[in-house]
């Protein structure tokens, strides 16, 4: 099977990575071991096990989207792909500067945060669930926007000032812009990475951290959430292995928004789990986020309406 990412990995479990194949019966052990949240599967660049159907209530994308008409009208659906056109092309521009000069575009990044900012005051829960289908060659880019508009959202929804929601939303757009210039020869590696491969693919965090830091006067908040999203609340996390309240409150925003939208995302080759799969897995993970504000998330992002699937 081609494990294109295990998401929720405890960083002591060693080079557990993305974009591998598993080739031997001790790879498989190492992995069903791990204590992972979920590992994804691509089809098309591996093979299935056969053993069963794909739970019945996880959704393809087919039925998101037409889940998604019966929850928001036509009008709002329409909003949503309009601030999506709009908003693509300058998050890809902004992941290209990075990419090819590792600088990061500002200005990109401010047009991408205030559509998004607009979008989500009045039609959040649309643009997050038309975020979902993400189509490969745009994949990376939606994940972008879909944490941004979440981050925003719950900032909102937990009583933050605009200008912390903004920086919130701007961190979302960035959190994984170390990735870009992780080379692509790792990034993408089909084998088994090596102790020293692995290590440069949890070096993103502190790659982005410097092509930010550099790149002219970015908010402390911005730079919190690209160091420290992959902080877990019991320290099992990396870069640094903080530990509770010592993890930046955004960070702690961001790795729920972050997983959240992994989980429920549908891929060409991946139905999405539903949001109470998700919310069940994540409280399931005890020591990976701040219950506080996970409740908190559960409460007034779901219960409280804002995201209907």
């Amino acid at each position: 099977m081609y494990v294109e990412r295990v998401e929720g990995a405890p960083a002591k479990q060693g080079p557990l990575r993305d974009n591998y194949v598993i080739s031997s019966p001790n790879e498989l052990r190492q992995l069903m071991q791990c204590h992972a949240m979920s590992a994804i599967i691509d089809l098309d660049r591996g093979c299935d096990t056969g053993d069963g159907p794909s739970a019945p209530s996880s959704k393809g994308q087919a039925e998101l989207e037409e889940e998604l008409l019966q929850h928001y009208s036509s009008e709002e659906v329409a909003q949503a792909k309009s601030t999506i056109a709009k908003a693509v092309p300058n998050i890809r521009q902004m992941m290209g500067a990075a990419r090819e000069n590792a600088a990061f575009d500002l200005e990109m990044a401010s047009v991408a945060t205030a559509d998004i900012m607009a979008s989500a005051a009045d039609n959040a829960g649309a643009l997050i669930g038309l975020a979902k289908l993400k189509q490969v060659d745009e994949g990376t880019f939606l994940h972008s926007l879909s944490v941004a508009a979440l981050m925003i959202t719950f900032g909102r929804a937990l009583g933050l000032d605009e200008p912390m929601v903004r920086e919130l939303g701007m961190g979302g757009l960035v959190h994984d812009i170390g990735k870009t210039v992780i080379p692509l020869n790792v990034l993408q590696k089909g084998d088994k990475l090596t102790n020293t491969e692995f290590s440069i693919i949890r070096s993103h965090p502190q790659r982005g951290y410097a092509i930010l830091k550099r790149s002219g006067p970015i908010p402390e908040s911005v730079l919190a959430i690209c160091l420290s999203h992959h902080e877990k609340f019991d320290g099992g996390g990396y870069p640094q292995g903080l530990a509770g309240h010592k993890i930046p409150y955004v960070a702690r925003i961001a790795s729920i928004c972050d997983v959240y939208d992994a989980l429920t995302t549908v891929r060409p080759y991946k139905a999405a789990w539903t949001k109470a799969e998700a919310l069940e897995k994540m409280l399931a993970s005890r020591g990976h986020f701040d219950l506080a504000l996970l409740r908190a998330f559960i409460s007034k992002m779901v219960i409280g309406g804002e995201l209907k699937l």
